[in-house]
C-alpha cells in the first residue's frame, strides 16, 4: 500500500530551480552503477532513458533529477518532496562556486524545520566538516573487501569518499535529494567518481548480492522500518559480503546525539517528545533510536549469523570536539572499555552500537 500511495504521489511533475549550465546531460552516470539498478518495487530490470527509468512490470517511471536518479517511494519524513526539490536546487546553484565546506555553511544558513538551535547547527556543521578523518581512523578498518561497496543512508558521502580510494565501485544513497548535491560536491572535490542514487533505505533500487560491502552510519536511527532497512542491507550484499551498521542506542548513558538531552531513551516512546520539548524546547520527532537487543534481532532475522558486535573508537578528532561534561564522561567511559569483563554489559548502555555482520 505504502509504495502504491508513493507512487501516486511520484508521478507528478515538480518544479525544480536549475543552474544556467546545469541541465540534466551536464551529469553522466557510470555504466557499472547503471548496470546494478533495479526496481525498487519488483526488484526488475529497468529501461534507461535520458532522463529517467523505466519499470514496465510495474508501469513506474524514476526520474533523473539534476543529474540524481530519485528512486525514492516515499519522500524524506523530515521535508516535502516539492520542498526537497527546490531546497536541492539552491544548493547546487551555490556548489557552482563553492567549496564543499562553505557549501555545508551555506546549507545550515538555510530555514530548517524542524527548527534547529544555532548550537546544534554549529555542531553539526563541525561534525560533517571532520567525518572524513573520524570514517578513516574509526570505520574503515571495519569494512572488508576492495571491489564494491555501498553506504545506505550516505549523507555528505564522508565513507563513500574514504572508501572509494580502497574499493574499486563506491556508491552512496540517500533519502534526501538535497543531502545528496552536498555529497557530489565532497566527491567532485576530491576527484572521485559521484556514484550517488537517492532511494529510501527499505526499499533499496540495487540487484540482489551487488556488493561485496554495505555500510550504514547514523541511519537506523532516522529510520521508522529499520527493520526493513537492514533486510534490504542483506539482500543487496553478496553472499560472502560483510555488513557494518553504527546507530545510536536508544539506552545510551549519554545524552541523545540529535538534541543533547539525558535520559531520553529510558523513557516510553510516546513520553520523549514531550520530554524533550519540556528540557530544551525543540522539536523531537522521527527518531527510532534502537536498542541492542533489537539491532541483534533484525540481524538474525535477515539471515546474519555471525553479528560482532564492539564499543566504538574515540578518534583524535572526536576527543577535539567534546567539551565539559561530555569529555569528562567519554574519558570515563573510555576507561571502563579497557576492563575485558566490563566490555560486554557496556555494550547495552554504549552512546552508539557498532557491529560488523555476515551471513556465514
Amino acid at each position: 500500500m505504502k509504495a502504491h500511495w508513493a507512487g501516486q504521489v511520484f508521478r507528478r511533475r515538480w518544479v525544480v530551480p536549475l543552474p544556467a549550465d546545469s541541465r540534466a546531460g551536464a551529469w553522466t552516470l557510470d555504466p557499472r552503477l547503471v548496470s546494478l539498478l533495479r526496481c525498487p518495487i519488483c526488484k526488475g530490470t529497468l529501461l534507461r532513458g535520458t532522463d529517467e527509468f523505466r519499470c514496465t512490470p510495474c508501469n513506474k517511471t524514476y526520474p533523473i533529477v539534476l543529474g540524481l536518479p530519485d528512486f525514492r517511494l516515499y519522500e524524506d519524513p523530515l521535508i516535502p518532496l516539492q520542498d526537497d526539490y527546490v531546497k536541492g536546487g539552491k544548493v547546487q546553484i551555490q556548489a557552482e562556486t563553492l567549496s564543499f565546506a562553505d557549501l555545508v555553511r551555506y546549507y545550515w544558513s538555510l530555514p530548517t524545520y524542524p527548527y534547529t538551535p544555532p548550537d546544534l547547527k554549529e555542531r553539526f556543521i563541525r561534525q560533517v566538516l571532520s567525518q572524513e578523518d573520524r570514517f578513516r581512523d574509526s570505520f574503515l578498518p571495519r569494512i572488508r573487501g576492495t571491489k564494491t561497496f555501498l553506504e545506505v543512508g550516505c549523507g555528505t558521502a564522508a565513507l563513500v569518499k574514504v572508501a572509494g580510494n580502497r574499493f574499486d565501485l563506491a556508491v552512496g544513497c540517500d533519502v534526501a535529494f538535497r543531502w545528496l548535491l552536498i555529497a557530489r560536491k565532497r566527491l567532485l572535490e576530491a576527484g572521485l567518481p559521484a556514484n550517488l542514487v537517492c532511494c529510501c533505505a527499505d526499499f533499496l533500487p540495487f540487484a540482489p548480492e551487488s556488493f561485496e560491502s554495505v555500510a550504514s552510519v547514523s541511519l537506523l536511527e532516522h529510520v521508522k522500518n529499520a527493520e526493513g532497512a537492514v533486510s534490504e542491507c542483506d539482500r543487496v550484499m553478496q553472499k560472502d559480503g560483510s555488513l557494518f551498521i553504527y546507530t545510536s542506542n536508544r539506552f545510551s548513558i549519554g545524552p541523545e546525539p540529535h538534541v543533547r538531552v539525558w535520559g531520553v531513551g529510558f523513557l516510553p516512546r510516546r513520553w520523549m517528545a514531550p520530554y524533550v520539548k519540556w528540557v530544551r524546547n525543540v522539536p523531537y520527532e522521527k527518531k527510532y533510536l534502537l536498542s541492542w537487543f533489537e539491532l541483534r534481532r533484525f540481524l538474525r532475522k535477515a539471515g546474519q549469523r555471525r553479528s560482532d558486535f564492539s564499543l566504538p573508537t574515540i578518534t583524535a578528532t572526536d576527543w577535539s570536539n567534546l567539551k565539559g561534561l561530555e569529555k569528562l564522561g567519554a574519558k570515563f567511559f573510555d576507561s571502563l572499555g579497557r576492563v575485558p569483563f566490563l566490555r560486554p554489559f557496556l555494550l547495552f548502555f554504549s552512546p552508539v552500537i557498532q557491529v560488523v555482520s555476515r551471513r556465514s
